[in-house]
């Protein structure tokens, strides 16, 4: 069994980003979106290492959604993201600061983000159910 005190912390810490984007996402016009994309980027990263924190591994300070899924691997097969959307992710967190990187985005990148914020969040939790027997 893992150390599921400090992942829920990091799990507690990836809902709120969560939150955050959606909130955002839902009061806020014109819609704040590279706020938006770095909350769902940071969402999914906390849910990494909370994976890794579960594993007791030294949390890395990296925002590299592939490089923590590499990491998370290691441990075990049950978390997994198509490597193209992995990429995509970690650009959110990227792209978004950076006057010269920003992109025409549409509300359909917005909700694709707020997806896979929301799918990925949901498969590390599901991950805890099983490991934890909850």
């Amino acid at each position: 069994m893992g150390d599921y005190a400090e992942a829920k912390t990091w799990i507690n810490l990836a809902e709120r980003d969560y939150a955050v984007a959606l909130h955002l996402n839902d009061t806020f016009i014109p819609m704040p979106v590279e706020i938006i994309f770095f909350h769902c980027q940071s969402t999914v990263e906390k849910a990494l290492k909370a994976v890794l924190a579960y594993y007791e591994d030294k949390i890395p300070k990296i925002h590299d959604i592939t490089a923590l899924l590499t990491l998370c691997k290691q441990h075990t097969d049950k978390i997994d993201i198509d490597k193209k959307i992995a990429d995509t992710i970690t650009d959110f967190a990227v792209v978004t600061r950076y006057v010269e990187d920003r992109r025409d985005f549409t509300e359909d990148t917005v909700e694709f983000a707020l997806k896979q914020a929301k799918i990925n969040l949901e498969m590390v939790k599901m991950f805890f159910e099983e490991a934890e027997g909850t």
